[in-house]
């Protein structure tokens, strides 16, 4: 099973392949905002990934992206499966104590 590790926190979860990364992220105990309810809308998931290779973009993501002046970099976790191990980054998540 896919092993995921969120910067900076050092969390890390393993998931059944095929998690919504979302899910995974939740998973973790980590904040992850969605206000359009996981619907690919709103591009406040954008998360980075550092390590790992994920699924290629699709054009509904690229939309939400632009539409939502989402960085190039960022993939959104509502629209990613996992497939296999992650090393993914959110400022936000900060350092775990």
């Amino acid at each position: 099973m896919p092993r995921l590790r969120f910067e900076p926190s050092d969390a890390e979860v393993v998931v059944p392949e095929g998690t919504r990364l979302i899910d995974a992220i939740r998973g973790a105990g980590l904040p992850i905002a969605h206000p359009c309810g996981d619907e690919l809308i709103c591009g406040k998931c954008g998360v980075r990934i550092l390590e790992g290779s994920v699924s290629r973009e699709s054009a509904a993501e690229r939309g939400a992206k632009q539409r939502n002046r989402v960085p190039l970099e960022y993939r959104l976790a509502c629209a990613l499966r996992v497939r296999g191990d992650l090393v993914l980054r959110a400022d936000y998540w900060g350092v775990r104590r």
